[in-house]
């Protein structure tokens, strides 16, 4: 081999190895940098979790709520300024009357109208104003079984800091309804206007509970003026 050979290989061997050291470093610059970028990924999208055990960060509105005396769209307010009170009802059922001293006394989730006799049972839920000076009388005749209940609880409570007495009782063969329909009574003592909020079950497929539930938020929307 000539010196001018020789010369010639070792040029091309050396181009060679520089191309591979070249082809080489953008190999492990590649591969480090993608791994970096794996790492960091995972680091940011799952703490060092898998991301599926990892809870969703989201904001969450603190939680919204009401007061008891906050009027929802799913009621309506009814006003009766002969006796002065006003309280709320569901806002699809009915509620009508012939003269003043009758509105917001009766109520009923269907329309009905108000006869000129009104000692019979008109609505499920209907509202009596109590003589003050009858007070007492009023309680002993609706806390103790008579011709026409049967009574089976009595509970004195608070609504809205007034002192009301709840009564629970079913009624007899005597009266104009069939024997052991629902009455529940929210006697409500006021020193001017102690009220009466009662229920008395009509048909046998009533819904005793849901009207029991409705009579509770009718008793704690009352307001006195």
């Amino acid at each position: 081999m000539t010196l001018t050979s020789f010369k010639h290989h070792l040029k091309l061997s050396g181009i060679l190895i520089l191309l591979i050291c070249y082809a080489l470093g953008f190999y492990l610059l590649g591969k480090y940098s993608v791994f970096g970028n794996i790492v960091k990924f995972k680091e940011n999208t799952s703490g060092g979790k898998n991301s599926l055990e990892r809870p969703v960060e989201s904001p969450v509105p603190y939680a919204d709520i009401q007061s008891g005396k906050v009027i929802s769209s799913f009621v309506k307010l009814c006003s009766n300024t002969f006796w002065g009170y006003e309280l709320a009802y569901p806002k699809d059922w009915f509620t009508t009357y012939n003269n003043d001293s009758q509105k917001c006394v009766f109520f009923a989730p269907y329309s009905f109208v108000v006869p000129a006799d009104t000692s019979f049972f008109i609505s499920p839920i209907r509202i009596e104003i109590i003589n003050t000076a009858d007070w007492q009388e009023t309680l002993k005749f609706y806390q103790n079984p008579n011709d026409f209940q049967n009574v089976l609880s009595s509970e004195s409570i608070q609504i809205n800091d007034r002192p009301v007495q709840k009564i629970k009782a079913t009624t007899t063969e005597n009266g104009q309804l069939s024997r052991g329909f629902t009455k529940i009574t929210y006697l409500i003592f006021d020193s001017e206007i102690p009220i009466a909020i009662v229920y008395q079950q009509l048909d046998e497929k009533e819904d005793v509970k849901l009207f029991e539930d409705v009579l509770l938020e009718m008793a704690g929307s009352l307001r006195l003026f």
